[in-house]
């Protein structure tokens, strides 16, 4: 819901994998998901059904490729983030500063676990993942008209004080 008089900012953008037997269904699961996840709080989402692909669509596989290769980029930027801070090996954490270089191996470890957030580009609800495991690829294939790429915003009217990541 928009804050009275508040104008709202993109902060985060989000495409997600669903499966199900039209966008309605699929767009109320992602809808249903945003709601209940203490991960990430937006004032306002909106979900594009003019730039959802369902998995028979042209461009639906090169769409989702690129979306997963985003989330592969964001990680390769964050790992090298985290190299900046001097660390090298998994020993080396204990020694982590806390502040800027906790907050990236944060970061990278939601990406690792499935854990979504505001960073997260693609997001896979069926497998509560950031890839696309074979055996879902595979079921895609079999299937792609049950399978639905949501482009989602997510809106907030104070992005630099709104409660994106909760413990």
């Amino acid at each position: 819901m928009k804050p009275e008089g508040a104008a709202l900012t993109r902060i985060a953008r989000h495409r997600v994998l669903a499966a199900g037997d039209s966008f309605a269904v699929c767009s109320r699961q992602v809808r249903r998901f945003f709601e209940r996840t203490s991960l990430v709080g937006y004032d306002s989402l909106e979900i594009r059904e003019d730039r959802s692909l369902a998995g028979d669509d042209p461009g639906f596989a090169e769409t989702l490729a690129a979306a997963v290769a985003e989330n592969r980029q964001i990680v390769h930027s964050l790992a090298g983030d985290l190299e900046k801070t001097g660390i090298r090996t998994i020993a080396e954490l204990s020694h982590l500063q806390q502040g800027y270089p906790s907050k990236v191996l944060h970061i990278l470890t939601h990406f690792l676990d499935g854990f979504i957030g505001v960073d997260s580009f693609f997001y896979n609800l069926i497998d509560d993942s950031h890839w696309l495991p074979e055996a879902t690829s595979a079921a895609m294939s079999r299937n792609p008209g049950k399978y639905w790429l949501i482009l989602v915003d997510g809106y907030s009217a104070t992005p630099d004080q709104a409660a994106l990541l909760h413990p």
